[in-house]
């Protein structure tokens, strides 16, 4: 998954990282995780002050949201949510209470405005987030969830929301929209997009009962996909006067000469490939045509879940993984990693999206040149296509939200779906207010930034992400943007060679769906209670020996030789089961 920014960057993509917090992480932390929107650098702006910016916000003089006077008509749909938290750089914490209950926020209030149009009022119950998941486990067990009409039920393994449905505690939300929409949340599920999204969530019996958020990645408005991929120091092969290696035994003799020339100049051997070398999810094995978890959807054999263990360059790559540590030029991604990357150690990385920029966190001697990875797919075999990891165009998210059997409120709850997948709502979600949250210039969105944190709409922070009330739907997150910001970037901190390295092969890569294989298990289904509860039973025992003897092997305390005796372990803890149950997710989930 995608790594975490780091303090500490230019002006420019400090208020990048804010604007891109609209895209939410899957903590309460404030950093921008898989999917995050990037913008175009912002400016310093204080708050709106005059009465037209006042009217525009969708409050009247006492704060109140336009349309709410009279709240008699409204109907009234209680949800049950988590308060989202969010800590700024200078210390100061804004809370979704703070934005919704105490009125401070003129987009949610633009959200009260769009839904009372639609004859809706919501009243909102928010649990703080150090009690939500106990508290949801409890009031489900309990059945107090029937309080409310929609409810957050995130922290519940699917096991236990599959039992909430047996026992009648969980409605149809499907029957609701095939009911009561008025057509935009049909109309969205109709596309290929809301296809896709939607098999993913039906039960055996063929309707939904939760739904999650929801993200399509795109390209200049085409369907597209974000990418990991393998990268290198573009810096230290300048320094070198080196090529860029092309082949997997080049770049072992790269990183053994950015080691014997002491590249980064502290006086020891220490330059280093930073991967997870427990897992197959290394972007050097891809390269060998392998898989990405313990299983996989391989889409170069009609998209049949299969195992690295059973692939036939495996032993390949574990020997050329055991050259690379018997050299020392591997360090495992652990938690000095950070560390490791800030004291400019790091030569080449794994598991890092390639339109992210690693760059800002790394120290470097006054006048050295400016630090710049470059992403590459490298042969590893003859007759194997390096492979990479990638997301899926269309991503059904983590966060669940359901409808107690006991809520009436089935039209209302219609609405505000039918209203969650429109434009004005995405643009809210994502951008706020225009003239409050961002501005337009050339077609880009700017954030409009407040330090003090006082103005929290300039804060580039989705009201309900993370699933506080509601999934979030980003209909069109436009990947153009962050690689165009890539290119800038380098350019400004004068990168003179490989400027578009990171967007020339994150292009290249959507241009090639056929080698990407997906690195998540979002393509799958929702298990049924038989296979959660055979996956429980073989998948720890299984996962932990994977780990450890794929560790063993590379560092050479495990001998190939064995290798009959590994695979039959591995069988008799079930990977052909899991297997079977992964491949019978994936076929419910694309028939």
């Amino acid at each position: 998954m995608r790594k975490k920014w780091k303090q500490g960057m230019a002006v420019t993509l400090s208020a990048l990282m804010l604007l891109g917090l609209a895209g939410c992480g899957n903590e309460d932390s404030g950093q921008a995780a898989g999917g995050a929107e990037s913008k175009s650098s912002a400016e310093e702006s204080g708050q709106e002050t005059s009465e037209e910016s006042q009217a525009g916000s969708g409050q009247d003089d006492d704060g109140q949201a336009a349309g709410q006077e009279d709240t008699g008509d409204l109907e009234v749909v209680k949800i049950l949510g988590r308060n989202y938290t969010y800590t700024g750089a200078n210390g100061k914490t804004v809370t979704l209470k703070d934005w919704a209950t105490e009125g401070k926020s003129k987009r949610y209030a633009m959200l009260e405005e769009e839904l009372a149009k639609k004859g809706v009022k919501l009243e909102l119950d928010l649990i703080e987030p150090d009690q939500f998941d106990t508290t949801i486990q409890t009031m489900a067990a309990s059945g107090e969830l029937a309080n409310y009409d929609l409810v957050n039920i995130t922290p519940l393994d699917d096991k236990t929301k599959l039992n909430l449905v047996k026992q009648g505690q969980l409605q149809s939300m499907s029957d609701i929209w095939e009911q009561y929409s008025e057509g935009s949340y049909k109309d969205f599920l109709a596309t290929e997009a809301g296809q896709f999204y939607e098999k993913r969530m039906r039960l055996e019996d063929g309707k939904v009962y939760w739904i999650t958020d929801f993200e399509t990645m795109t390209y200049l408005g085409d369907p597209a996909a974000f990418v990991l991929g393998f990268q290198i120091r573009q810096d230290w092969l300048d320094a070198l006067n080196l090529e860029m290696p092309t082949t997997v035994d080049e770049v072992y003799d790269t990183l053994k000469a950015f080691q014997d020339q002491d590249v980064n100049g502290n006086g020891q051997a220490d330059e280093e490939f930073l991967v997870n070398y427990s897992s197959f999810a290394t972007d050097i094995a891809q390269c060998f045509g392998l898989g990405i978890d313990i299983t996989f959807v391989n889409s170069q054999n009609g998209n049949k879940v299969e195992s690295p263990w059973y692939q036939e360059n495996v032993k390949a790559y574990i020997e050329y993984m055991q050259k690379l540590y018997a050299a020392g030029l591997l360090k495992m991604d652990d938690s000095q990693a950070s560390s490791d990357m800030a004291n400019n150690k790091v030569a080449a990385v794994a598991n890092w999206g390639t339109e992210l920029w690693l760059e800002p966190q790394i120290t470097v001697p006054e006048g050295a040149a400016y630090p710049w990875f470059a992403p590459i797919r490298v042969q590893a075999v003859e007759g194997q296509t390096p492979l990479f990891r990638g997301s899926n165009k269309y991503n059904p998210g983590w966060t669940a939200t359901a409808v107690p059997a006991s809520s009436d409120k089935q039209e209302a709850i219609a609405k505000i779906l039918d209203f969650l997948v429109t434009e004005e709502s995405v643009t809210l979600t994502e951008r706020g207010i225009e003239g409050v949250s961002y501005e337009m210039a050339d077609g880009n969105a700017t954030s409009i930034i407040d330090s003090t944190l006082e103005n929290t709409d300039a804060v580039g922070m989705a009201l309900w992400c993370n699933g506080s009330i509601f999934p979030r739907y980003n209909l069109k997150n436009e990947m153009s943007r962050e690689m165009k910001d890539t290119i800038t970037y380098a350019e400004t901190n004068g990168v003179k060679s490989n400027q578009s390295a990171k967007s020339d092969y994150t292009l290249s890569c959507i241009n090639d769906p056929e080698h990407r294989l997906l690195h998540d298990e979002n393509g799958y289904a929702v298990p049924t209670a038989e296979e959660i509860d055979r996956t429980n039973e073989i998948s720890t025992d299984l996962r932990t020996y994977s780990s450890e003897l794929l560790t063993k092997l590379i560092m050479g305390e495990k001998s190939l030789d064995d290798w009959d005796s590994y695979i039959a372990d591995l069988k008799e803890l079930g990977l052909d089961d899991l297997i079977s149950i992964n491949q019978a997710r994936y076929d419910r989930a694309t028939k």
